[in-house]
Order: structure tokens, then C-alpha cells, then sequence
């Protein structure tokens, strides 16, 4: 389980942060007004910062002063379980990242959607059972990528960020059908 994160991880992070291996650095910091998530730090909005140090008996403080174990941490406990290991290889990197840049309900739709099932973003019995009894593993990969491109073109930020959302759901979508076919492109 931890692997995978480990493994899907960097994938996400290249979209989020740009800088990585770096995470105090200012340019992984954005507060674009036309993005509904405020004040954000290698992806990481303020509001759940904010949530997250609560949780843990700490202080809140600005989102620039995030720590790289705090991000991981933060990455792995809201975006990475409890879903995401329940997911085959592939798979599993598309909704995180889909979580990490639409939040769980969002990617939870689309994973719904591209597994033919009743959309309603609550991940339930219905979607543990869809998920267990994948077949064709590529297929799936395929509809999520098309059906997040899709929710992504009927979001009102699209004219903003429409350029840099298709780049990485084709990139994701790219990466995640090489893990589910083992390097060959199906």
C-alpha cells in the first residue's frame, strides 16, 4: 500500500509542486483568484492545512509554511487512503491525482462514471464491488481519463486552467495506462 504512494506520488507532485525537492520554495506557492482553492502550497489549500493541524493538536499557520513532511503526510492520510489500495496498479495514480486536484467526491465520480455504476461521489458497497470485479483494467484507465477531461471542460476555471488540466490528464492517463499494461501501450 505505502509503495504504491510511494511510486504514484511523484507524478502528482510534478503537477503540484514544482519544485519538489524543495517545498518552502515561493514558486510552489499560488493564490490565483481564479481558483476556487485560495492560497495554495504545492497543492495543498489553506483550508485543509489549516484542518489537517487541528487534527494533529497544532497551531494553524499560513500553507507557506508547509513542511515537506506535513505535505507527504497530508498527500498519503487525505488523497492516498482509504481508497486509493483498493485500485489496481494505474488506476490507482489517476484517482489520486483526480483527488489531490478536485478533492475525493469529484474523483470519486469520475471513477463511478468510468466504471458504469450509479455517480453519486460516496464511495459505498456499489463501488467496492465494481472496483473488485474489474476486468479490463486499460478499459477503465481509458474512460476515467476521458471522463475527467470532460469534468474538467464544464468547470468554470477551464478558461484559466483548461491547458494545463488537459496536459495532466492526458499525462496522468499516459502514465496510468503504462502501469496497468506494464509498459505496453494498449
Amino acid at each position: 500500500m505505502t509503495d504504491r504512494f510511494l511510486e504514484c506520488l511523484p507524478y502528482t507532485l510534478e503537477q503540484e509542486c514544482p519544485y519538489p525537492k524543495d517545498w518552502t520554495n515561493p514558486r510552489n506557492f499560488s493564490n490565483d483568484a481564479h481558483d476556487p482553492g485560495g492560497k495554495t502550497m504545492c497543492g495543498i489549500i489553506q483550508r485543509e492545512y489549516d484542518s489537517w493541524r487541528k487534527h494533529q493538536g497544532l497551531g494553524v499557520r499560513d500553507v507557506r509554511q508547509l513542511t515537506e513532511a506535513e505535505g507527504r503526510a497530508i498527500y498519503m492520510t487525505n488523497y492516498w487512503f482509504p481508497e486509493c489500495p483498493k485500485l489496481p496498479t494505474g488506476l490507482d495514480l489517476q484517482f489520486f491525482d483526480e483527488a489531490v486536484n478536485t478533492g475525493s467526491a469529484e474523483a470519486t465520480k469520475v471513477l463511478q462514471y468510468a466504471l458504469g455504476i450509479t455517480v453519486d461521489g460516496e464511495w459505498g458497497p456499489m463501488t467496492d464491488a465494481a472496483v473488485s470485479t474489474i476486468r479490463d483494467i486499460p478499459k477503465v484507465v481509458r474512460y476515467f481519463t476521458v471522463r475527467r477531461l470532460h469534468v474538467y471542460q464544464e468547470m468554470r476555471g477551464f478558461v484559466y486552467f483548461g491547458t494545463d488540466w488537459t496536459r495532466r490528464t492526458q499525462e496522468i492517463g499516459r502514465t496510468a495506462l503504462t502501469m496497468t499494461t506494464n509498459g505496453e501501450q494498449a
